[in-house]
């Protein structure tokens, strides 16, 4: 263990000074004194006297004060850096701080023989009072029959993702047909080239417009065209460029669905047609039961929110309405919403974006609050067996599927997704149904 692994154990004995700036940010002010600075000096020599490359030394030879001389830049800025870190730790366990982001140091003054001084902007989570959250009033919700058009229609969508692909010669390509093509991309001066490629005959296949261009085209005719790509389109790389087209139409196949009979129903594991109606009333109805627990739940997020008041931290804010902004434009633009257009609603889109993104932050401190006030932890082992759900969903080994959780710092994530179920169940089973 270096002397540094020993330092990072204690807490400089640094001198703190807090502000608040607003409910959501803080500035602490450090005064370090001479003799911690001077250890985390020693610390920084310690950690590189044995390996230090010094012309005219061996390695670990070289005198001290020449190590200081060639490496002194490095050596003060690595030690400084551990003080800060260290000091802002101090500060984050005394003041019982929740920081998010990462802090803005400043100010930071060090002369040899003095105090080292520096400042920290921390964001925080705030304190909040969280209203009465047990027994909410909420209006009871119920779930209707299903009804034998909602039958019906359930039937005709799993018919949807059993129809078959038949070929067709005797007619041209429709709306609705799946093409194989070969052709050529070519953007940019760089040229792409596809073979027998399956694209269906719709608006949202391939870029905006292909659908337009390849209509009516039949079997064994080639076709030349260009695809202004919108600027808002999600894929960023072809984002704003004109892509040219070179298409070969090599077979056109038309989507067949299958009769609604006692060979459809055997084909889905059952054993007549009747069996399945019975099946799908029942998917049916136990979706409706889902809907209108959700809507219990929305009522019950909605008396929170309303009944709370604080700020969020503005960094995370900005970041998440940002990310709700990329998610909206690429949704509109995957249904063919014309550039124009998501240009011209683009402060509304922003608009929602932020308010959703506010509203979402709310509820996951106000969530955390709950927890923490209810002793609601989630275990090890209950991570662990969302992961073995997970691996098995995906059909992946559970320990390669951890590992990239692990990699991409998601584990958090199914931490909180478990905590938030948890919470909200808690709130659901305790309210007063109306």
């Amino acid at each position: 263990m270096t002397m540094a692994d020993e330092l990072s154990k204690e807490m400089p004995l640094a001198a703190v000074e807090l502000e608040e700036i607003s409910q959501c940010k803080r500035r602490i002010k450090f005064s370090v004194p001479i003799d911690e600075v001077e250890r985390e000096f020693k610390a920084s020599y310690e950690e590189v006297k044995d390996t230090a490359q010094i012309d005219g030394f061996r390695p670990g030879k070289a005198p001290r004060h020449v190590v200081e001389m060639r490496m002194g830049k490095a050596l003060r800025e690595s030690a400084l850096s551990r003080i800060r870190r260290r000091a802002l730790g101090q500060a984050v366990a005394d003041h019982k701080l929740k920081p998010v982001g990462s802090p803005q140091f400043e100010n930071m003054v060090y002369e040899k023989g003095t105090p080292f001084t520096f400042e920290a902007t921390v964001e925080v989570i705030p304190d909040i009072a969280l209203p009465e959250y047990k027994g909410i009033k909420i209006e009871k919700k119920d779930p209707t029959p299903a009804t034998e058009a909602e039958a019906d229609a359930e039937l005709d969508r799993l018919r949807e993702d059993y129809a078959a692909l038949n070929e067709v010669k005797d007619r041209p390509l429709r709306d609705g047909d799946f093409a194989v093509a070969t052709y050529d991309e070519e953007a940019d001066g760089q040229t792409e080239k596809f073979e027998k490629r399956l694209v269906e005959v719709a608006d949202a296949s391939l870029l905006p417009g292909f659908a337009e261009k390849v209509r009516g085209m039949r079997l064994g005719e080639e076709r030349e065209f260009d695809i202004q790509v919108p600027e808002e389109y999600s894929d960023k790389e072809a984002a704003g460029k004109v892509v040219h087209y070179r298409l070969h139409l090599d077979e056109i196949r038309a989507k067949t669905v299958p009769e609604a009979d006692d060979d459809f129903a055997k084909r889905v594991g059952l054993e007549s047609l009747e069996d399945l109606k019975r099946r799908i009333e029942r998917v049916i109805t136990e979706r409706k039961e889902r809907e209108c627990e959700q809507e219990e739940i929305s009522q019950i997020m909605t008396h929170l929110l309303k009944n709370t008041d604080f700020q969020v931290p503005q960094s995370i804010l900005a970041e998440e309405t940002r990310s709700r902004m990329r998610r909206r434009i690429d949704a509109a633009v995957r249904v063919g919403t014309p550039a124009e257009r998501i240009r011209e609603a683009r402060e509304e889109l922003l608009k929602n974006a932020a308010n959703e993104a506010y509203a979402g932050l709310k509820l996951h401190i106000i969530i955390l609050e709950i927890a923490k006030s209810e002793g609601i932890e989630v275990s090890d082992g209950e991570i662990e067996a969302r992961l073995e759900r997970l691996a098995t969903a995906r059909n992946m080994d559970k320990e390669t599927l951890k590992k990239r959780y692990v990699e991409e710092d998601l584990l958090d994530d199914i931490r909180y997704d478990i905590l938030e179920q948890r919470v909200v169940s808690f709130l659901h089973n305790s309210a007063i149904k109306e």
